[in-house]
């Protein structure tokens, strides 16, 4: 918990600075929101990030302790394990950031895993605050998934630890409501306005916010532009938000999930036997 609020009143007093003074073409003041949400979210957040790692590790340990494991594996591990901590670092880094490429694309494209992820679309004015409205439960989910993958290929707990720090660092910087393009290093890192698009309203889709399909890159821009998902624009977007989203209050987004699926067991209930009503029409 200290570290957590040691990092959010950095962040805090660093990103103030800097929307002070470089404001985006649409400046406003962080605390201009539902603010108790994101204080919260800073709050749980972290924690559920944290656990997720905890729990990776713990069953990384408990699973390489056999002596059921492959031998490509094994080599694998050995190899891995030789390398300096600094390549480590790199490899751990690269692979959490096309992980999460991965996730975010998923995130978008199944409406179960959506109703958890639209919470962070909620967020009407993008910021460095609005980068933790995120569901606690998929943070956690997918942490774990991603350390443990990292874990078993023999990579050092720390590796793992760091490079997800950065990975949130820059995540942070991406959500910062400056008007930076990065220049030609927008060719490598995800900038605030290529972000900021990702976050636009999706107004020209139908109402439909999974129909937003660009950017989703977390830290490195190469991903969106190797599997085509690269929007870019000098310009920033004049709305955020997501539309037939949940009410921005902590309960509403904390059970959406639940509420989803309950919505589709109604649903699914209500349907009437396609061979009943085919019956029905011939009496």
């Amino acid at each position: 918990m200290i570290p957590a609020a040691v990092h959010f009143v950095t962040c805090m007093i660093v990103f103030s600075i800097v929307e002070r003074f470089w404001p985006s073409s649409a400046p406003h003041r962080w605390w201009r929101r539902p603010l108790l949400l994101d204080l919260c979210s800073w709050l749980i957040v972290p924690v559920a990030i944290g656990a997720g790692i905890t729990l990776a590790i713990l069953l990384t340990n408990a699973l390489m302790q056999g002596e059921h494991l492959s031998p490509w594996l094994i080599r694998l591990r050995a190899v891995v394990g030789d390398i300096p901590l600094f390549v480590q670092f790199v490899v751990a880094f690269i692979a959490v950031d096309f992980f999460s490429y991965w996730l975010h694309r998923a995130y978008h494209r199944f409406p179960f895993l959506w109703s958890f992820h639209v919470m962070h679309h909620t967020s009407e004015e993008v910021d460095w605050l609005s980068t933790l409205r995120v569901h606690p439960v998929s943070q956690m989910i997918d942490n774990a998934l991603m350390a443990a993958l990292l874990l078993v290929a023999g990579l050092p707990p720390r590796a793992v630890i760091a490079a997800n720090a950065l990975v949130g660092f820059l995540a942070v910087l991406t959500h910062a409501n400056v008007p930076w393009t990065f220049g030609l290093f927008g060719r490598l890192f995800v900038s605030p306005v290529s972000h900021h698009w990702h976050h636009a309203r999706a107004e020209a889709h139908s109402g439909a916010p999974m129909a937003s399909a660009a950017n989703f890159g977390a830290a490195l821009s190469i991903w969106d532009r190797i599997f085509r998902t690269s929007v870019e624009a000098a310009n920033q977007p004049t709305r955020f938000g997501a539309d037939q989203a949940p009410a921005a209050n902590l309960l509403s987004l904390l059970l959406h999930p639940l509420q989803f699926c309950m919505e589709r067991l109604r649903h699914r209930k209500s349907e009437v036997p396609r061979g009943q009503r085919e019956s029905s029409a011939l009496r």
